[in-house]
């Protein structure tokens, strides 16, 4: 007898067989024969009857259990036919029968995502075999198994969320492992070192506390000392500074927006590389650059922290923008954290003493000091960077040892220098060097480039990390961990736009979400935490406010350039689409290559990129910011000069200059002539290629600066032929406005929950 249809045992739960045409629930069968199954589906291969005949009827003589034994087997044949074999001397149950404790067997080593949703621990459940005690003691040595493996597939995928950097879901998914293993001290630490990392220092100590008060409970004992010192390392960590507090009277989701390294994968991936190699005793150096606000100083500080919770010395320091430029500063800063570490004391005194020059807190510990001797200053000079390399080897000697130095594009000449000495004087010893340099922040040949410059050629003992803005894809994901948005379709338009207000940029996008709280635009479900939509109104769309933080962050920069510079980003931010030299050197009254130089150093300050041979504003936020800071006179002044530049350079017949930019240009920069002609132009260019719904935007712009009845005449006819072709009685009330660069959220774009 066979099936076409897949037959089913579940075997996680009350058992039930799902034989097609068969008898379906697993109770018509009786208990013993279900049990029987259970045993073939889990043990494959062939089996003895007498070992069968003993697993279920061991309490019987041998006589009534074989008779038990073919009554069960005659029961199972007639509803599984052929799938199952019975001999004279063994039974075996053909693979093709599926089972979902078997299944989960499988997924625990091959797919433990899936594995995780089985109900593993529940197998067998609420199915009692009545006088058959080695059936029992199979089926509580199964269940063990299953548990095994589900902790196992708990512990895979922490670890795994761990290692890519996403907290948030490392720490639901070490609850739930501590919630099938209670008394797991790895389950404890994993979810401590989730919270911890995710910033949220008291439910790393609230669930070790929880696992130490259920593990007196049970078992009258202490958790591991390796446990308890990782949380002490926990709570004498420094936590994280906020740079940017949010307002007091701003209501905030409870958990605000810590989250996790999304889109940062590969490059955790690379620093646990790095980190392996420091442990196993190599000397390395990590450079992360990138734009600011990418989260170069985030990734950084997850890294300390996840070396501190192991066990390292973990000291910090950064550089500042100050006149003063006090030598060595950020190193000092650094190495205040060291004076009361493990290992410094096997330092000898005469370096300690010459370290205590410009650290006085060394001398304050170590009282009986020497005077250190005053050599010549290129003596000096060496003899204090050496004090400060002793220093380090003597913390390594005792643990692995990290120096973090955050900006050091803001560092002085003398702090390069050391760094330089330190990063190369070190081989065979646990030290990991960290810095972060911010592009685009300093000159090309100031002390902290060239530092950079001379790590990125010393390719044998130090990784290079640039970081990239995050996709859209990523962004999505930041926005449905921070919203707790379960829907997994869930903010798909509106994390497209949040991107394409922030081009990406972790910091840009984080206060963009902040300000859309604060003008009440969302909010957060009282009871579920879920974000939501406010609607206080029929509003057709959101206008988007520039965050003061990010406006103060950009407008910093922006205030430091040079005028010329300044006068450059002015024209392509405005323009609002690639401009090319040419429209700069006819705007700007420059020789082609000078205002190509001037927009390439625009360019390596990382406030403008090249597209297609053109220059575009790096971020939609800077060029939203450099409009903002415009005058209406000379807003408008500038959109008439690049409406004149683009006009020259048609006329003259150079490509690149459309007729619709032009125009667009022209109606803002108060040249009325122009903007009708070329809007007419760009209308008619529209209505030839079929594209009538632009025809009437560019016919409209016309209308608006008509300066005649002839002019106006001619709007009006080619209306008539547009709206014939396109079969349409009227003109659309609502016109798409051409070259109109989104500057907010338009209702479909939440598409969260509404309120």
């Amino acid at each position: 007898m066979g099936y076409a249809v897949s037959v089913r045992l579940n075997l996680l739960g009350s058992p039930r067989l799902e034989v097609p045409d068969g008898p379906g629930a697993g109770e018509s069968l009786g208990a013993k024969p279900l049990a029987l199954l259970a045993f073939l589906a889990m043990e494959p291969g062939p089996h003895e009857r007498e070992e069968l005949a003993t697993l279920l009827w061991s309490d019987s003589t041998d006589h009534a259990a074989r008779t038990s034994l073919r009554q069960a087997l005659s029961k199972l044949k007639k509803a599984l036919g052929a799938l199952l074999v019975v001999e004279h001397r063994w039974v075996e149950l053909d693979p093709a029968v599926s089972c979902d404790a078997r299944d989960f067997e499988v997924a625990v080593h091959t797919a433990p995502e899936q594995a995780i949703e089985f109900p593993a621990d529940r197998f067998l459940a609420g199915f009692p075999v009545k006088h058959a005690s080695v059936f029992e003691e199979w089926r509580e040595a199964r269940i063990q198994t299953l548990r095994r493996g589900l902790r196992e597939a708990f512990r895979t995928l922490t670890r795994r969320a761990l290692e890519r950097s996403h907290w948030r879901e490392a720490a639901d998914l070490a609850e739930r492992w501590i919630a099938c293993d209670q008394l797991s001290d790895q389950a404890v630490r994993a979810c401590a070192e989730a919270y911890h990392m995710a910033g949220d220092r008291g439910a790393a100590v609230a669930c070790y506390e929880e696992y130490r008060t259920r593990l007196g409970a049970q078992t009258g004992t202490e958790p591991p000392p390796a446990l308890t010192d990782f949380i002490s390392r926990i709570c004498s960590a420094r936590a994280v500074e906020v740079l940017t507090p949010p307002p007091a009277e701003t209501k905030f989701p409870e958990h605000g927006f810590a989250a996790s390294l999304i889109g940062r994968e590969a490059e955790w991936s690379s620093l646990m590389d790095v980190w392996q190699r420091v442990t196993a005793g190599r000397s390395w150096t990590v450079l992360i650059n990138g734009e600011p606000g990418i989260g170069k100083t985030r990734i950084a500080e997850d890294l300390a922290q996840w070396t501190m919770a192991g066990g390292a010395t973990t000291l910090k320091g950064r550089g500042y923008d100050t006149d003063l430029e006090i030598p060595y500063l950020p190193v000092v800063e650094a190495l205040r954290g060291a004076v009361d570490a493990p290992g410094i004391a096997a330092t000898a005194p005469e370096w300690l003493a010459e370290l205590s020059r410009v650290l006085p807190e060394v001398k304050e510990r170590f009282a009986h000091l020497p005077e250190s001797s005053i050599p010549g200053d290129t003596d000096r000079r060496w003899r204090l960077f050496e004090s400060v390399a002793q220093v380090l080897l003597a913390l390594a000697s005792e643990r692995p040892t990290v120096l973090f130095i955050d900006d050091v594009q803001r560092c002085d000449a003398d702090t390069c220098s050391l760094l330089h000495f330190l990063t190369t004087r070190f081989e065979d010893a646990p030290i990991l060097f960290v810095m972060t340099m911010t592009l685009g922040a300093a000159e090309r040949r100031s002390p902290a480039v060239r530092l950079c410059e001379m790590m990125r050629s010393a390719g044998d003992w130090c990784t290079v990390m640039k970081l990239s803005p995050l996709s859209e894809g990523d962004v999505r994901s930041l926005i449905q961990e921070l919203g707790g948005i379960r829907d997994p379709d869930g903010a798909r338009r509106f994390a497209a736009q949040v991107h394409a207000l922030s081009d990406g940029n972790p910091f840009y996008v984080l206060e963009l979400l902040k300000a859309l709280f604060a003008q009440g635009t969302l909010s957060a479900d009282p009871e579920t935490g879920e974000w939501v939509v406010v609607e206080a109104d029929e509003r057709g769309s959101y206008e988007y406010v520039m965050p003061l933080s990010v406006h103060d962050a950009l407008a910093e920069r922006w205030e430091r350039l040079p005028y010329e510079l300044r006068d450059v980003l002015v024209t392509v931010a405005v323009a609002g689409r690639p401009v090319t030299a040419d429209v700069l050197s006819y705007v700007h009254g420059l020789s082609r290559l000078r205002a190509a130089a001037l927009a390439d150093a625009l360019v390596e300050r990382l406030l403008l990129a090249v597209e297609g041979g053109a220059y575009r504003c790096a971020h939609p936020i800077m060029r939203d910011l450099v409009r903002h800071d415009l005058t209406p006179a000379r807003y408008a002044e500038v959109h008439r000069a690049i409406a004149l530049a683009l006009d020259s350079l048609a006329r003259s017949g150079r490509p690149g200059a459309a007729a619709g930019e032009i125009a667009r240009h022209a109606v803002r920069g108060n040249e009325p002539a122009l903007a009708y002609e070329r809007g007419m132009e760009a209308a008619g260019e529209a209505y030839g290629g079929g594209r009538y719904e632009e025809a009437l935007s560019w016919l409209d712009l016309a209308g608006r600066v008509a300066a005649s009845r002839r002019e106006m005449g001619a709007v009006e006819e080619l209306t008539s032929r547009v709206l014939a072709s396109a079969g349409w009685s009227e003109v659309p009330r609502q016109l798409k406005q051409v070259g109109t660069p989104a500057r907010g959220f338009a209702r479909k774009d939440l598409d969260l929950k509404k309120v």
